[in-house]
């Protein structure tokens, strides 16, 4: 059945047919071929290319093909809400808890205060302010006199520290892998000691910042050896720390050295010094940066060393959406003491009000749910 449109189409076509005039042929010599020149039918072959077009458009706009309906737009990726229960094993991260320290879910001999890393890749502290690092449960010990901690690499893979010697500050470094290759050092610049300098971030590509008083300074231990000065090629910009998802920085304030003033951001570092923005982040007295999420407390909410809490606040990275973790009952979390383990999984040190007993606990933040952790 013809639709309405082709109804009108075929009624103006005829209607041109009816009207069109092609004038009579001039007589030519016949050629020694017996053949006419191609020029003198050009108007008919032109008109009738002309209709053969329309009536082309005519039968493909009635045909059953064009006339199904164009299929729907591909639907917009969405995120996969995990509700099911979490798993309460033992962590893939290296943790101290309760003195202990679990490396894989070994325990490390000694008595510990605290560790950073990944995997089986750490770096922590004893007690008794000594400082070992591993690539598994054998502690192997960093010698020389530190006046700050080290720096360790979202990966556990590097770790920077600044070495107090003779009169003036080293920074140097090295891998976590079995042997503990180092990096060799540099001298720092002199000046205000106070406070003293020292490895603030070190990226998994071994790129290292080192901070003082007075200097910021990119060192390039993988690269060249050499030193950059950020002062220069990131100016106004205080590094912090890093994190998974790079380092965090401070714009403002150049006294100012955690996230609690001026506008703090995350950013990756390009060899040459430069900071590449990744996105905002609040103000914090403790903050943790994951792949996807972040985690933090808010100014104002850590005291001294560290302090317990009923809440501890998650965002995503992108900032499109926020909650609020809460511990189990009878239970408040360290700030800080709370490491991204996964993508979605939240490692936090939680202690009873009165101190008494410390635990661990693993939370998801979307929907948001905590639950304690079953340590060996």
């Amino acid at each position: 059945m013809y639709s309405d449109l082709e109804h009108t189409l075929t009624r103006e076509l005829d209607d041109v047919a009816s009207n069109l005039v092609v004038p009579p042929l001039p007589q030519l010599p016949a050629t020694s071929s017996g053949r006419r020149g191609w020029h003198a039918a050009a108007p008919l072959l032109v008109a009738a290319a002309a209709v053969a077009a329309v009536l082309a458009m005519v039968f493909t706009l009635g045909s059953p093909e064009s006339q199904k309906p164009l299929p729907a737009p591909a639907p917009s990726p969405t995120r996969t809400v995990d509700t099911g229960p979490i798993d309460t094993g033992v962590p893939a991260l290296p943790v101290v808890v309760a003195g202990r320290l679990l490396v894989g879910g070994e325990e490390v001999p000694g008595f510990w205060s605290n560790v950073e890393g990944s995997g089986t890749h750490w770096v922590g502290q004893r007690f008794d302010g000594s400082w070992w690092w591993g690539y598994d449960a054998e502690p192997q010990e960093i010698e020389g006199a530190m006046d700050q901690p080290p720096a360790v690499s979202p990966s556990g893979g590097f770790l920077a520290r600044v070495l107090s010697q003779g009169g003036g500050s080293m920074l140097t470094g090295a891998d976590t892998e079995e042997g503990g290759e180092g990096f060799g050092g540099v001298d720092l610049p002199e000046g205000n000691p106070d406070p003293a300098p020292r490895a603030v971030a070190v990226t998994d590509d071994g790129l290292v910042v080192a901070r003082g008083a007075d200097f910021q300074q990119l060192w390039r231990p993988l690269v060249d050896g050499e030193v950059i000065d950020l002062a220069e090629t990131a100016p106004g910009q205080v590094v912090i720390g890093n994190t998974a998802a790079g380092l965090l920085v401070n714009e403002g304030d150049y006294t100012s050295t955690d996230g609690t003033q001026g506008t703090p951001y995350l950013a990756q570092l390009s060899e040459e010094g430069t900071l590449t923005r990744v996105g905002a982040v609040p103000t914090h007295d403790v903050l943790e940066a994951g792949s996807e999420w972040l985690a933090y407390v808010p100014p104002g909410t850590v005291e001294g060393e560290a302090s317990g809490t009923t809440e501890l606040r998650v965002q995503r990275i992108d900032g499109s959406q926020a909650d609020v973790l809460s511990p189990p009952k009878g239970w408040l979390f360290v700030a800080p003491g709370f490491r991204w383990e996964t993508n979605d999984r939240l490692l936090a040190l939680v202690v009873t009000p009165d101190g008494g007993d410390e635990g661990l606990v693993r939370c998801r933040p979307a929907p948001t749910s905590c639950v304690l952790v079953d340590l060996p």
